[in-house]
């Protein structure tokens, strides 16, 4: 069995040979263990890491099409029947309206049945247009899940590895009459950004806290975001599972940190609104929040199906001392010997030196029997190679194993 956080605590501190006590000493191996941690995490493709998830992508969304009522230099579109918020509609999709050749972007959801685009409808007034709402391109990674990963899903009949892609590539490909807008079976990816937000803020509201717990209520939970157009911060008292609303308005959020240790879950919703759930800090003192990537695929998916995601997530940091790290007892001497080179390395160089080499040598060991090999993995390339190129009606088939398919699929 893993050693315990404290246990790890007091085999450092022994070796490190120092007779040091008091907070100041014991909160600096405690930095140090963690800190190991994270970079032997970083070393390898270790197999104990490893973890699959499935995301389901959002097709296009019509319902009430036929009765939707838009008027001229009017931002609001109002569609009887829609229920956006029932459906998780998401801001950021695009969106056409009959009448106007344009595609616009959804930029608040105001309510069940209405919207506002991010420019004003320019044909005839009508209360019988027709709509769209083009699939979602935009998507969370699985929580904790580190930049070594790749995707694939089955919606061919046979599992298609979709390829990561650059920023100036992705959008490299446009100049050759490509457009955000094409709908197909999603082929590729990028990176879009990562933020504590498990979704982007529907319309400008305050914000309500509240925990799983009822014994939570010295905890100070600060929320930062834009508010009125310029940065802000809020911080807010949680009450137990009593809901506590905040005075400023924000229209979107980016980070979401609390001041200490709590006993349940503090989720951060719009106000009042408990089914509306804009971020969760994990109980226990995960002060820092989880932060969550976003991806984009492309095209837009013309149905909803399963992008199964494998990946190496990231460890959570060692906090309790009854805390057990991830990696498996076989690692214990490992974050030992680096913990205690880190903190020897202070006054004594050579002595440093000599801890280092036996974690090296416990490294090498290590790798020759936890390393996962797995069959296909991505690498990232130069901008503007044609590695990923790709064209409407043409998929790239690369897939799991050595042999298998053709090299193209028309």
């Amino acid at each position: 069995m893993s050693m315990t956080y404290s246990d790890l605590q007091l085999e450092v501190s022994r070796r490190a040979t120092r007779n040091q006590g008091g907070d100041q000493y014991t909160d600096a191996i405690k930095n140090v263990i963690n800190s190991s941690l994270f970079r032997i995490c970083r070393e390898a493709l270790w197999r104990q890491l490893r973890r699959k998830d499935v995301i389901r992508t959002a097709t296009s969304y019509t319902t009430g099409s036929g009765s939707a009522t838009a008027t001229t230099s009017s931002t609001t579109v109002t569609v009887a029947g829609a229920t956006f918020l029932t459906d998780d509609v998401q801001i950021d999709r695009r969106v056409k309206v009959s009448g106007d050749s344009r595609y616009f972007y959804i930029r608040q959801v105001t309510g069940e049945t209405s919207f506002v685009m991010d420019y004003s409808y320019e044909a005839a007034t009508t209360t019988a247009a027709t709509y769209e709402i083009l699939p979602q391109s935009e998507y969370n990674l699985p929580i904790q899940c580190g930049h070594r990963m790749f995707m694939y899903h089955e919606d061919y009949g046979y599992p298609l590895k979709m390829n990561y892609m650059v920023d100036q590539d992705f959008f490299m490909r446009y100049r050759a009459g490509r457009h955000l807008t094409e709908k197909n079976v999603p082929t590729v990816y990028r990176m879009w950004g990562e933020n504590m937000a498990i979704k982007d803020v529907l319309t400008p509201t305050s914000m309500s806290v509240f925990s799983s717990d009822a014994n939570d209520t010295t905890n100070d939970i600060t929320i930062f975001g834009i508010a009125d157009g310029y940065p802000e911060s809020e911080t807010i008292r949680v009450n137990g599972a009593s809901v506590v609303t905040g005075t400023t308005t924000f229209s979107s959020v980016d980070r979401i940190v609390k001041n200490s240790s709590t006993n349940g879950r503090v989720s951060v919703t719009a106000s009042g609104n408990t089914s509306t759930v804009y971020a969760v800090l994990p109980k226990g003192d995960i002060t820092s929040g989880i932060q969550y990537k976003k991806i984009q695929i492309y095209p837009l998916p013309t149905r909803a199906f399963d992008l199964h995601i494998q990946y190496y997530k990231e460890p959570y940091r060692l906090v309790n001392d009854n805390d057990i790290h991830e990696l498996g007892q076989e690692f214990d001497e490992a974050i030992i010997l680096l913990s205690v080179a880190k903190i020897t390395a202070e006054t004594h160089q050579t002595e440093a030196a000599g801890f280092l080499a036996l974690y090296a040598d416990e490294l090498k060991s290590l790798k020759k029997t936890n390393v996962d090999k797995i069959d296909h993995f991505p690498t990232l390339r130069s901008p503007y190679g044609n590695n990923n190129a790709f064209m409407p009606g043409v998929v790239d088939y690369n897939q799991f194993g050595s042999y298998y398919g053709r090299s193209s699929r028309y």
